[in-house]
């Protein structure tokens, strides 16, 4: 009796074993095609009793993965959203430069400004080429506004989605810590439930927070919960708590990121963890900062750096010219020598200028110097015992006592006297000192020219830039761009007057198409000697083979994330054919396991009759 009774349990189990198998195997077929199901195998072994067998007993339903595969994954996870982020902002970085403005790319625009002055050249008293010459002054000084303004959205932009981007993994954060919850509590629960299809959830939100950081990710083999760091270490949620990112305090232009640990009654702790960018290396938050702290900034730089030193070259060429006819009244520019000097500079001692006093026409004015001479009076700036840098008052004085054309001294010799001119030390609206030159006489005009170094190239005397000092705010002197007229086409002649015909400062300006300047370290960009068009393209050629560098890297990342990703679908995708083979063989075992109960039953029926 107890044989036939222990055959019948046997048959049981099969059957119990065999129905278990047939579920495990059609919720691996009807999610054959979910992205992220992980098959799931029934795992069974042979049960006993006091030595003797007592059919078939099941252990668990294993979900198939491979740990090694799925590292792999997270790893070209980050390094693609790494390579396809740094990509998108790098493409956008070099659209700036390609769309400056309405007239091409910012190298093409220099060279319009460039060629107009050439054309204004070949005719330096035709008006409409000098509207044309300050025209493309101006649309120089826009494209290079714009530039550096789009350059700072460009790092705003990515500043913003880092931010976008820990709203999202704040989420992640939370539902992983939730599943790792519910899956500890089922894998060390007594009811039978498995947690492999909240694995499944989890592991392809981990997958999701991969894009945004690089992960060390390690499981607890006794309650399957996650413990999720950075791969800087910084802990992000494990099997107890999980942590909450924002933007701490600013650490210099832009905020820092922080974690703050969630509580058991929900609320934050005070206590702040940084996340430093500059220890992570891969992951979407790590391509935004570097665009964000380096890309950016190093091509600001190297624009900047273009506008200091071609602005200031057009400005030494301009500020030895004069206009024709000329002006009563010259001021100093905003030159970062002197915004930045206000007490005293060295950059003049021992320098000389000439001034000549004309009328409208450019003839030169006759003086009181003795003997009556109309020719330019030099003065040589020197600085006053015991100084030993010149002020711009001290320049304002010199030029003011001189006998021949200050009109200081010439009231001592000559009370009443106009003919001389009239130097004032000011400053502007913003601060910054100005020299500032005069006519005593307002029918009288000024033509200055330097005679030894180049004081007034230092000064700005006669710019056609202003604010030179970097690209965003550089713009074209208000004078000039109200009265093109104003542009500094020639040079002092001779006998001190000028020509109305005259282009020989415009042709030295024009000279710039072919003239090879130094441009400082910037940006990792080294010292460059090169026309101010070629150096352009450096800077944009460099950018566009780092964009093509950026496709590659991109396209490479993408195919390894592709081929991981195959591998890891290789051991816990659903194959269907085998599926269905599995399927044929608990199907036959269910079978004859109930072929085994029916048997027993009808022995025991016999049983029962025999009794």
């Amino acid at each position: 009796m107890s044989s036939l009774t222990s055959a019948l349990r046997i048959g049981i189990s099969g059957m119990q074993t065999s129905q278990m198998a047939l579920s495990t195997v059609s919720h691996n077929v009807v999610n054959a095609n979910t992205v992220g199901y992980s098959r799931q195998n029934l795992i069974s072994s042979a049960a006993s009793t006091n030595g003797y067998g007592a059919g078939v007993q099941l252990e668990t339903i294993q979900r198939v993965t491979d740990k090694f595969a799925v590292g792999r994954v997270l790893t070209a996870t980050s390094d693609a959203s790494y390579a396809s982020s740094q990509l998108s902002y790098l493409q956008s970085l070099e659209n700036t430069f390609t769309s400056s403005s309405v007239g091409g790319g910012l190298e093409s625009v220099v060279g319009n400004f460039i060629t107009s002055m050439n054309n204004l050249s070949t005719d330096p008293s035709n008006s409409s080429l000098r509207r044309s010459a300050v025209q493309q002054a101006t649309v120089t000084a826009n494209a290079l506004n714009n530039t550096s303004q789009d350059l700072s959205i460009v790092a705003t932009d990515a500043d913003n989605e880092i931010t976008a981007q820990l709203a999202v993994v704040n989420q992640l954060l939370k539902d992983i810590h939730t599943l790792n919850t519910e899956i500890a509590q089922l894998q060390t629960g007594s009811n039978g439930s498995n947690a492999n299809d909240l694995m499944d959830s989890r592991a392809q939100m981990v997958n999701k927070l991969s894009e945004t950081f690089g992960l060390q990710v390690t499981e607890n083999t006794t309650n399957g919960a996650l413990r999720i760091t950075t791969e800087s270490g910084r802990k992000l949620v494990d099997e107890s708590s999980y942590v909450q990112l924002s933007r701490g305090v600013s650490g210099g232009t832009y905020q820092s990121i922080v974690a703050r640990n969630v509580l058991q009654d929900g609320s934050l702790s005070n206590t702040q963890l940084p996340i430093a960018t500059s220890e992570l290396t891969t992951g979407r938050v790590k391509a935004l900062a570097d665009i964000r702290d380096n890309v950016v900034p190093s091509l600001l730089a190297q624009v900047d750096e273009f506008t200091r030193t071609f602005t200031s070259t057009v400005n030494s060429l301009a500020s030895a010219g004069t206009s024709s006819p000329p002006v009563r009244t010259l001021s100093s520019g905003s030159t970062a020598d002197i915004a930045s000097t206000t007490t005293g500079f060295t950059n003049l001692n021992g320098t000389s200028i000439n001034i000549t006093v004309t009328n409208s026409l450019g003839n030169t004015v006759t003086t009181t110097s003795p003997g009556g001479t109309p020719a330019g009076t030099p003065i040589t700036f020197n600085p006053v015992a015991p100084a030993t840098t010149l002020s711009l008052q001290d320049i304002a004085d010199q030029i003011n006592n001189n006998t021949t054309i200050g009109n200081a001294a010439l009231q001592l010799a000559t009370p009443g006297s106009t003919q001389g001119v009239i130097a004032t030390a000011t400053t502007d609206a913003s601060g910054n000192p100005i020299l500032t030159i005069t006519s005593a006489d307002p029918n009288n005009k000024i033509v200055l020219s330097n005679v030894t170094g180049n004081a007034l190239g230092f000064l700005g005397m006669n710019n056609i830039f202003s604010n030179g000092n970097t690209a965003g705010t550089v713009a074209v002197r208000s004078e000039l761009a109200a009265n093109p007229d104003l542009f500094p086409v020639a040079r002092m002649r001779a006998d001190g007057g000028v020509s109305s015909t005259d282009g020989s400062n415009i042709q030295q300006l024009a000279a710039l198409a072919d003239t090879k300047l130094t441009f400082a370290s910037a940006g990792g960009l080294g010292t460059q000697i090169a026309t101010g068009v070629s150096y352009l393209n450096t800077v944009i050629s460099n950018l566009a083979v780092r964009v093509s560098s950026a496709e590659d890297t991109d396209t490479f990342n993408t195919n390894l994330k592709s081929q991981a990703e195959q591998l890891a679908t290789s051991v816990s995708g659903v194959n269907i054919n085998e599926e269905l083979a599995q399927m044929l063989v608990y199907q036959n075992s269910f079978q004859a396991s109930s072929r085994i109960i029916s048997v027993v039953n009808d022995l025991l029926q016999e049983l029962v009759n025999i009794v």
